[in-house]
């Protein structure tokens, strides 16, 4: 009988089941769980959209400037928008589309990942539009958990005004000297607007010579000696900020140890200032005279007048000879006057020309 009512006993704790403090008590508990393993989640959720994020700014940054780790047979072979256009981007748009059917565009230079989205790469992973500014720096708020901001470089500058320097000397190694004046540098870059220009200079005695203004990519440059017609060529590979450095080689050996032409010849250069008489009178009269015992022979006269309007070349003079003239034809502002043959200039002996 006393194990008979045992088993009645147990039988009905069985069916009181859990008392309601019990029951609150894991309420209490699964929701702490659930919060904790919310804000886990969202925390999680929130380091995947920072990392999307900056990785997509890292893209649009090197859209922009390009990736400065591909290179292509020694050179930088990537500066994105600004080594194509010339200049940094108006808005984002301009690295998707063509920002006025301009030539030398090249894009899209951002992958195209948003089917769904098209405006998706102007977005951060929170859906938000990021902040474009100066050309060069995207910027997102992080959904507000945090701040993120991307720079293609420190200033627009950096990309749109590099410096170009290199020197010129002959295959030996001597700098032109007094032949300077008859070297032509140009360089060949993108305009800003779609389409290219050039900039030219002439160097020193010593061969150094500069192009500023030029924007970062990689340039056609060209070194031409007028005097023997001589040209070499190379890539200018100018980097944000820090720009290029080119070092030309003219064939053969044109000009002396000394820093002049070579002793078998006797080449002048002189420059004198064109004197401006009226509004569009303007004269200048150059008279070269060897004065050397060497015997020298000139092969091209060329006027290079700064004054505007343009100028033309009147008359050249040979030892009391017209050889060139107003009538047959005189020559251009910068034109060159090609003497064929070329007029020998015997010690003593004299040549005129006036514009």
């Amino acid at each position: 009988m006393g194990t008979r009512v045992h088993h009645v006993a147990w039988l009905d704790r069985r069916i009181q089941g859990f008392t309601l403090i019990e029951i609150l008590m894991v309420v209490v508990v699964l929701g702490i769980l659930g919060s904790v393993a919310l804000r886990s989640l969202q925390s999680g959720i929130d380091r995947t959209r920072i990392r999307a994020t900056q990785e997509e700014m890292d893209e649009l940054v090197m859209a922009i400037a390009g990736n400065p780790n591909l290179y292509a047979n020694g050179l930088r072979s990537d500066f994105g928008y600004v080594g194509d256009i010339g200049t940094v981007p108006a808005t984002l748009d301009n690295l998707m589309t063509n920002p006025g059917a301009y030539s030398t565009w090249k894009g899209p230079y951002v992958s195209r990942r948003f089917s769904e989205d098209p405006d998706g790469f102007k977005k951060d992973a929170w859906a938000n539009l990021y902040t474009f500014s100066n050309g060069i720096t995207v910027s997102s708020t992080g959904g507000g958990a945090t701040s993120m901001t991307k720079s293609a470089a420190s200033t627009a500058s950096d990309l749109t005004s590099t410096l170009v320097t290199g020197t010129i000397t002959d295959a030996a190694g001597n700098p032109p000297g007094d032949s300077s004046v008859a070297i032509t540098l140009k360089i060949t870059y993108p305009d800003g607007t779609g389409g290219t220009t050039s900039a030219t200079t002439t160097p020193n005695g010593g061969g150094a010579f500069s192009l500023s203004g030029i924007p970062v990519g990689n340039h056609t440059i060209t070194a031409v000696y007028r005097a023997t017609n001589d040209t070499v060529w190379a890539l200018a590979s100018s980097l944000p900020k820090t720009g290029a450095f080119v070092n030309f080689r003219l064939p053969g050996n044109p000009f002396a140890a000394s820093g002049g032409d070579s002793a078998s010849e006797s080449t002048i250069y002189a420059s004198i200032p064109d004197q401006v008489l009226g509004p569009r009178q303007v004269t200048a009269q150059l008279d070269i005279r060897n004065a050397n015992a060497l015997r020298g022979a000139i092969a091209v006269l060329a006027g290079i007048h700064t004054h505007i309007p343009g100028v033309h070349g009147e008359k050249t003079v040979h030892d009391g000879i017209t050889i060139f003239s107003r009538y047959n034809p005189r020559a251009d502002r910068g034109g060159w006057e090609p003497f064929s043959p070329s007029r020998a200039l015997a010690s003593g002996r004299w040549l005129q020309s006036s514009s």
